[in-house]
This record gives structure tokens, C-alpha cells and sequence, in this order.
């Protein structure tokens, strides 16, 4: 067993085998002391770090401007970008004409890229032999007069008939052009009118 002053500091006064008064500290009774109160506790385990994923790998820095103009480094490959295409001419919509006669509707044929197309009209026209009665009439001439083609818009011309062909009631001597709505007459009273049809050949 052993006893040492209480108030001293660890080392300033001396212990004894038994129990009485410090030597330094003349009136401090030493007191019971076990040196293993001094032993410091031992400290606990540490836990293990927990497991973290590793880090991401750090980009390279991009090399200077001046570097990376003389030596590209390797990336996607790209194809230039096309050069637009002109935009052509719009396409014209495709206008379909026919002329009613006595109820008949007869198609004026397109015009071909060598010409022709039209429609001709008269008592020996095969054009008009649809036309119920047309045939018997006198006073339209056999070759009357024809529709026809010029830049691309209708015309109707007279073809030196006797009795005369007219649009919108007024006489005509040189091709004078027609579009849809337009009124015609052959001779005395064979009236006619020209209308816009569609692919299937039926009156817009």
C-alpha cells in the first residue's frame, strides 16, 4: 500500500509505506494512493473507415490554344454540312378544262409538249359526236371553230364559219382567250360554257 500527499503535484513529494504527513506540505496527512488509478484506461477500438467508391478520374486539362491549333487531338468525326439546294419552281397545279354543249360535257385535251390538245367544234367534228342532235343542225358549219392551246391558257378560235362563234355575246375574228365561267355560242343559238373539271372528269 501507498500513501502520498493529496495537494502535491505528481513528483513533488515523496510517498511513504505508511500513512502519515507529507514532508513538503507539513500539515497535509498523506492519503491511501494506488498507482494503477494513474494507468490511463486503455482506449477503444477504432472502427473501420467505411468503404468509399473511388474517385472519379480527374480530366485532363485541355492543352494551350496555341498547342491544340498545330497538333488537333483525336474526336467525332463530322461531315461538313451540305450546301442547300436551290428551291426549283413551284410546280403549277394541273388545270383541267371542258366545254358544255346541249348538256354534254366535253374535255378539252391538255396541251402535249409538241402542241396540240384542245378541242374542236363543228357538225363532222369526231369531238362532238357525243353531242346529241349537233350533227343535224345547218347552221353550225361542219369545222366550226376549235379550242386551243397558246402559252399555256385556252383559246377558242373561229374557223371562217358562217354564222360566226362568240364570247360573252360579242363576235370575235382572231383567238381570243377563255377560262372557266366564260360563255360561248356557235352559230345562231348552239350556246356553250367553259368549266374547270377534276381528275376524275366531274364539274368543280
Amino acid at each position: 500500500m501507498i500513501y502520498r500527499c493529496p495537494v502535491g503535484a505528481p513528483g513533488e513529494c515523496p510517498t511513504s509505506a505508511t500513512r502519515g504527513y507529507c514532508q513538503v506540505h507539513m500539515f497535509q496527512q498523506l492519503e491511501r494512493y494506488d498507482p494503477a488509478e494513474d494507468t490511463p484506461p486503455p482506449s477503444p477500438p477504432t472502427p473501420p473507415a467505411p468503404a468509399t467508391s473511388p474517385a472519379p478520374p480527374t480530366p485532363a486539362a485541355a492543352p494551350p490554344a496555341d498547342v491544340a491549333d498545330r497538333e488537333p487531338g483525336p474526336g467525332p468525326v463530322t461531315r461538313p454540312a451540305s450546301p442547300a439546294r436551290p428551291a426549283g419552281p413551284a410546280r403549277q397545279p394541273v388545270v383541267r378544262l371542258a366545254l358544255v354543249i346541249a348538256g354534254t360535257l366535253l374535255p378539252v385535251r391538255a396541251e402535249s409538249r409538241r402542241g396540240g390538245g384542245g378541242l374542236a367544234v363543228g357538225r363532222d367534228e369526231p369531238d362532238c359526236v357525243a353531242v346529241p342532235g349537233l350533227a343535224a343542225l345547218d347552221q353550225l358549219s361542219r369545222h366550226h371553230a376549235r379550242l386551243r392551246w397558246i402559252d399555256g391558257a385556252l383559246h377558242v378560235e373561229d374557223l371562217d364559219s358562217t354564222n360566226g362563234t362568240f364570247v360573252d355575246g360579242r363576235r370575235i375574228t382572231i383567238p381570243t382567250r377563255v377560262w372557266p365561267g366564260v360563255r360561248l355560242r356557235f352559230a345562231l343559238d348552239v350556246d356553250a360554257q367553259v368549266v374547270e373539271i377534276d381528275e376524275f372528269g366531274a364539274p368543280r
